[in-house]
C-alpha cells in the first residue's frame, strides 16, 4: 500500500499524497520514523500546522518499520524495502553484496547509483543504520575476541585498497585538473535534478570563445579545496562535513559538480567543474566519496587514541 487515507486523509489534503509519492515517500512501512519536518518544508509545506497535524497523524496510525534479522542477499534485502526496481544499479555499481551495503555512505545514492527521490534514499539509510546495528549485535561476542591492533591496522589496509587512494595520499590531498564553471544556489528538495540542470546552465553561460578558468581541486579527508592554477593560491575551501552530494552530468562525463552547505546563510550550492578527460572526471567523484570514508576512520582513531591515552596511570 502507498501513503494513503490513514496519514493524509485525516488532512483533506489529497495533493499531499500526490507529492509525498512523487518525491519517494510512497510506502507506508516507510514514513514513520524516516520523514522529518525539515522534509515537509523541502517538499513547499509552509504551514506548521499542517506539517504538525501530519506528523502527528504518522505517529498515531503508522507503526516503524524493523528488520528482523540481516538478509543474505541484496535481492532480498531491496525487496524488504520495496525497492527491488534498483538491484541492477546495485549490482552494475559493484554493490552487490549485503556487506558492500552496510558500508554505503548515503552520498554514494547519488553519485553512482543515481537514486533520485529523496524519499527512496532516505528509506535506504534508515534500512541500512538498522542491518548495521542488528550485524553490530551479532558480532558483539566476535568482537571481544578480535586480535591486537597490529591485525587490525592491516584490515584497515585491506579496506583502502577498494579506493583510488591510500589513506596517506587521501590525509596530504590528491589534486585534479579542472576547468572551473562557477556555481548556483540550490532552490529545492531533490539534489539530483537540481545539479543536472545546474551543470546545463553554468555550461551554457560559457561562450565557445570565452576561456575558462583553470583551476587545481585538491581533495582529501579535510574536504575540498580549490587552488588558482596561475598564482598557486587557494581561492575556496569547503569543510568535508560540508559536502553532501557528488556527481557527473549526464549529458557531458567530462563535467561534474558537488554540493556545499553554508551553514551561516543556510544555503546550498551546487560548484560546476570540467575534467581534461572522463576518467579523470570518473576519479575524481570516487576520491570525493572515498574522502568520506578517510575522514570516519580518522576521526574513529582519534577517538580510540583518546580512549587509550585517558587508561594512562
Amino acid at each position: 500500500a502507498v501513503v494513503s487515507t490513514q496519514s493524509t486523509g485525516k488532512l483533506e489534503l489529497p495533493e499531499l499524497q500526490t507529492m509525498l509519492e512523487l518525491h519517494g515517500w510512497d510506502h507506508v512501512e516507510f514514513i514513520r520514523g524516516v520523514i522529518s519536518r525539515e522534509d515537509l518544508t523541502a517538499l513547499g509545506i509552509s504551514s506548521e500546522k499542517v506539517k504538525r497535524k501530519f506528523l502527528q497523524a504518522v505517529e498515531d496510525d503508522l507503526e516503524n518499520f524493523q528488520h528482523g534479522s540481516v538478509p543474505g542477499t541484496v535481492e532480498e534485502w531491496l525487496s524488504s524495502i520495496h525497492l527491488s526496481k534498483y538491484l541492477n544499479k546495485f549490482i552494475s555499481s559493484r554493490m552487490g553484496s549485503v556487506s558492500r551495503v552496510l558500508e554505503i555512505w548515503e552520498v554514494e545514492l547519488t553519485s553512482i547509483l543515481n537514486i533520485e527521490p529523496i524519499g527512496h534514499r532516505k528509506r535506504i539509510m534508515r534500512s541500512i543504520r538498522d542491518l548495521r546495528s542488528l550485524q553490530s549485535s551479532y558480532d558483539e561476542a566476535e568482537k571481544r575476541k578480535r586480535e591486537s591492533k597490529s591485525k587490525s591496522s592491516q584490515q584497515d589496509k585491506k579496506q583502502e585498497t577498494k579506493w583510488l587512494h591510500c589513506k596517506e595520499d587521501m590525509t596530504r590531498g590528491v589534486d585534479y585538473p579542472v576547468r572551473y564553471f562557477g556555481s548556483a544556489k540550490l532552490t529545492g528538495p531533490e539534489s539530483t535534478k537540481q545539479s543536472g540542470l545546474i551543470c546545463e546552465q553554468q555550461q551554457s553561460k560559457i561562450k565557445s570563445s570565452q576561456k575558462v578558468p583553470e583551476f587545481r581541486l585538491r581533495i582529501s579527508a579535510s574536504g575540498v579545496e580549490l587552488i588558482d592554477k596561475q598564482t598557486q593560491k587557494s581561492t575556496c575551501s569547503y569543510h568535508i562535513e560540508d559536502i553532501s552530494f557528488v556527481s557527473r552530468d549526464k549529458g557531458n562525463l567530462l563535467v561534474f559538480s558537488f554540493i556545499s552547505t553554508d551553514r551561516k546563510l543556510g544555503i546550498k550550492m551546487c560548484h560546476v567543474f570540467k575534467a581534461h578527460t572522463r576518467n579523470q572526471a570518473y576519479e575524481a567523484c570516487s576520491t570525493i566519496a572515498q574522502s568520506f570514508e578517510v575522514a570516519y576512520q580518522l576521526k574513529k582513531e582519534s577517538k580510540n587514541n583518546g580512549m587509550h591515552s585517558t587508561d594512562k596511570p
